[in-house]
């Protein structure tokens, strides 16, 4: 008799034990799904030249949606509505497009959360099919290594390139950037394009 129920009693704490296995086991895997993502994280901030408020706008809807540091590239000499005549040769903006050496020199090209930002959201308007060679000057001063530019635009029709300004800052990624018409500036599309991005700021 002893036998028999030293046996059930075996029996008994087999079971519990593999029940607590089994719990174990369960929890874990649980937290593992818990703490996987398909999103990609790290710090941004946002730097943009704006000729007409536009680009501000949009950037300012970034910053406050992914709540970073933002920043406004500001022109020593400022270009007045006059400069921004784009119909005009004898324009500012004109007569600097046809200089292949021209650089706008800027008021400030570092930034205090440059360093540990893993994301630049670069904006500018579009000026004959680029961002505006305003921006040069801070791509120029500074060491893109291991960062990610995530360029948007505003302009009323034409889309952009980044080709240029690649050559002037080969060590950055850069990522596929977001036109937006003047029409389109809304919180909604700004968020919408954000989201699509796939990364957690």
């Amino acid at each position: 008799m002893k036998f028999k129920n030293l046996f059930v009693l075996s029996l008994v704490a087999s079971g519990l034990v593999l029940t607590a296995c089994g719990s174990s086991d369960s929890s874990d895997t649980s937290g593992g799904s818990d703490s996987s993502s398909s999103s990609e994280s790290g710090t941004a901030m946002v730097v943009y030249f704006s000729a007409t408020g536009n680009t501000e706008e949009v950037a300012q809807i970034i910053s406050n949606y992914i709540d970073s540091p933002i920043y406004e590239l500001e022109p020593v000499d400022p270009y007045t509505s006059e400069d921004l005549n784009y119909s005009d040769s004898n324009s500012r903006v004109s007569q600097e497009r046809n200089d292949p050496n021209h650089l706008t020199e800027l008021v400030n090209v570092a930034f205090d959360e440059f360093v540990d930002s893993e994301y630049i959201f670069l904006g500018a308007p579009v000026w004959w099919g680029e961002l505006s060679w305003v921006i040069n000057d801070f791509v120029l001063s500074n060491d893109f290594t291991d960062k990610t530019i995530i360029p948007f635009a505003t302009a009323s029709s034409s889309n952009f390139s980044v080709d240029d300004l690649k050559k002037l800052s080969e060590e950055a990624t850069w990522m596929e950037g977001r036109r937006f018409r003047q029409s389109e500036i809304s919180e909604e599309n700004v968020y919408n394009w954000i989201d699509s991005l796939n990364i957690n700021f």
